[in-house]
């Protein structure tokens, strides 16, 4: 074993981690077991939920329910049990991060699993089943990649060279943020402001093609961000802990375990804090 899978393991929530781990891993395995076959059907909001949703959803809940049976869960494609509200300690699943993409086959989907504690992400896993990327973090303790064949090592991310990417897509409010982003780019070096059209979540901020810098929500004329606490957890721990920064559009952190589990305020995630603090001022000065 690595130094660096030695520190995972030997972090705080470390049955927590690797519990969630292998939970992500497993659920990737049910999810791949329905790829090309899953029956679709349409969620009353219009998006797409499938089969092997409901199926990773099963796999998840009964893996950290057994695991830590005291802990409350809140998942996406589960009902919402408002005794969440009453326990410290709230398992936060997404159990296919980008269902449409699942259904398109692009293979451009994750499973998100975070446990928060207090409101604030502790332990925090991003799997994708078809590469077999893992990204994990443990609050204070740092954040891990994993690549199928290789060692966990710690993660640390880094702007990259040329003028900042700035990534928005149509849950986090675009088209209509966009007017606001292409006013601040001049501010930024000039920044690109991109609708994406791949997935925005912690692989995004990862050196290589379609790599963003920051990846802004912002809500625009009265329009409701799509932003849940199960799309937000796993990414905003494992991006600060890797070295970047994630809050809300006025500084602060995000908070989890909510009554109304959404982000409809803003967000932003960033691989640089200095790049942070400067969009969120240049947000700021164009809201």
């Amino acid at each position: 074993m690595s130094s660096s899978s030695r520190d995972a393991t030997a972090a705080p929530y470390a049955r927590e981690l690797e519990v969630a781990t292998a939970a992500a891993r497993a659920a990737g395995e049910v999810i791949l077991g329905f790829y090309g076959r899953a029956a679709v059907s349409e969620k009353p909001d219009g998006s797409v939920v499938t089969q092997a949703d409901y199926a990773s959803d099963a796999s998840i809940r009964a893996a950290l329910s057994s695991a830590f049976p005291g802990d409350a869960l809140l998942t996406e494609e589960g009902a919402d049990d408002p005794a969440r509200l009453a326990r410290d300690r709230c398992w936060i699943v997404d159990p296919i991060d980008g269902t449409a993409q699942y259904v398109a086959r692009t293979g451009d989907f994750d499973v998100f699993i975070a446990l928060a504690v207090d409101g604030a992400p502790a332990v925090g896993v991003s799997y994708q089943p078809t590469s077999g990327l893992l990204l994990c973090a443990v609050a204070g303790s740092g954040a891990w990649i994993e690549r199928p064949g290789h060692e966990r090592r710690p993660l640390r991310l880094s702007l990259g060279p040329g003028r900042p990417v700035i990534a928005t897509k149509g849950w986090l409010g675009a088209p209509d943020n966009l007017p606001r982003l292409q006013r601040v780019a001049p501010r930024l070096g000039a920044a690109e402001v991109v609708e994406a059209t791949q997935s925005l979540c912690a692989r995004s901020l990862l050196p290589g093609p379609g790599s963003v810098d920051a990846i802004a929500g912002i809500p625009t004329g009265g329009r409701r961000l799509g932003a849940w606490e199960w799309d937000l957890a796993a990414v905003d721990l494992i991006t600060r802990e890797a070295g970047g920064a994630a809050t809300d559009l006025a500084g602060r952190p995000l908070r989890y375990n909510q009554p109304t589990p959404r982000f409809d305020g803003g967000l932003l995630l960033s691989r640089s804090p200095a790049l942070h603090e400067r969009l969120l001022s240049a947000l700021a000065d164009e809201a």
